[in-house]
C-alpha cells in the first residue's frame, strides 16, 4: 500500500485535502510557479555540493501542499514509460537513496564547474542524469532537477537557459529517461537541449534566433508532445 495516496486512490494526499487529480495538478501547478519567481530567496541557504541542497528546493516547492515536502521518500516506486514502450526506470531504491546521492556528490566536487571548462555540458547532463535517476522524492522530482540546475549555474557563474526547458518540459523529461536507462542509455537528446541551454550566447548573437520549438518535439520515433503525466506505482506487478 502507498502511504502518499488517498486510499483506493492515486491522488497524494495534501495539506488542501484535495481529492479530485486534475485539480490537484492544477493547484500544484500554480503553487509552483509562485515559488519558482520566489526562488531566489532561498539560495543563501544551499550548499549545491551536498545532498541535503535537493531537499530544500523540494520543500521549498512543495512544502505548500504535502508534509513530506523535502524528505526523501519511504519506498520504492516504478512508473510506465512511453519512450521506453511501457518499460520503468531503475529509480534507487528507497534503503539506497542516501548513499546513491552521496556517491553523485563526492563525484560532482571533484569536477570544474566553471564556463571555461571544455566538457562542462557533458558533465553537467551526467550530474543531473544521476542525481534525477534516484528519483528522491514520492513526486516532483523533474521539477525539483529543473530549479536545481538554474540555481546551482548561478551560483557557480554560468549561464543557464531555464525558460528553453520549462518551455519544452516534456522532450526534457523524456530525454532524462533515456540518458537514465542502465541497459543502454542515450544522452544524445539530453546533451542537446542542455548544451543548447548552457550557451544562449551563442543562440541569440549567432543564430539571431532561440532553438525552434520544433526541434524538441520529437525522440526517435516518438512525439513527446503526446506525452500524458502519468502515476507512480509502488508494486511493479499493478502496471507491469
Amino acid at each position: 500500500m502507498d502511504p502518499y495516496v488517498y486510499k483506493n486512490s492515486t491522488v497524494l494526499i495534501n495539506k488542501l485535502d484535495i481529492r479530485d487529480e486534475q485539480e490537484l495538478i492544477q493547484v500544484e501547478a500554480q503553487i509552483i510557479i509562485a515559488a519558482i519567481l520566489d526562488r531566489h530567496s532561498i539560495l543563501e541557504q544551499v550548499n549545491f555540493f551536498m545532498p541535503d541542497s535537493l531537499q530544500i528546493v523540494h520543500r521549498f516547492l512543495f512544502n505548500d501542499l504535502y508534509e513530506w515536502a523535502g524528505k526523501f521518500r519511504s519506498i520504492d516506486i516504478y512508473k510506465n514509460e512511453p519512450v521506453l514502450n511501457g518499460l520503468t526506470i531503475s529509480y534507487s531504491k528507497a534503503s539506497e537513496i542516501d548513499h546513491d546521492l552521496d556517491t553523485i556528490y563526492q563525484w560532482m566536487k571533484d569536477i570544474d564547474w566553471s564556463s571555461s571548462n571544455p566538457h562542462l555540458n557533458d558533465h553537467f547532463s551526467k550530474f543531473i542524469t544521476d542525481v534525477w535517476r534516484v528519483h528522491p522524492f514520492r513526486e516532483g522530482n523533474t521539477r525539483t532537477v529543473s530549479i536545481y540546475m538554474k540555481s546551482f549555474a548561478d551560483s557557480q557563474g554560468f549561464s543557464f537557459n531555464a525558460e528553453l526547458i520549462s518551455k519544452n518540459a516534456s522532450f526534457f523529461r523524456n530525454s532524462l529517461v533515456l540518458a537514465a536507462v542502465e541497459e543502454a542509455p542515450d544522452s544524445s537528446h539530453l546533451i542537446r537541449i542542455i548544451t543548447d541551454a548552457l550557451t544562449p550566447a551563442f543562440i541569440t548573437e549567432k543564430n539571431n534566433s532561440v532553438p525552434s520549438k520544433n526541434q524538441y518535439q520529437q525522440i526517435g520515433n516518438y512525439r513527446v508532445t503526446n506525452y500524458e503525466e502519468k502515476p507512480f506505482y509502488t508494486n511493479e506487478d499493478t502496471e507491469l
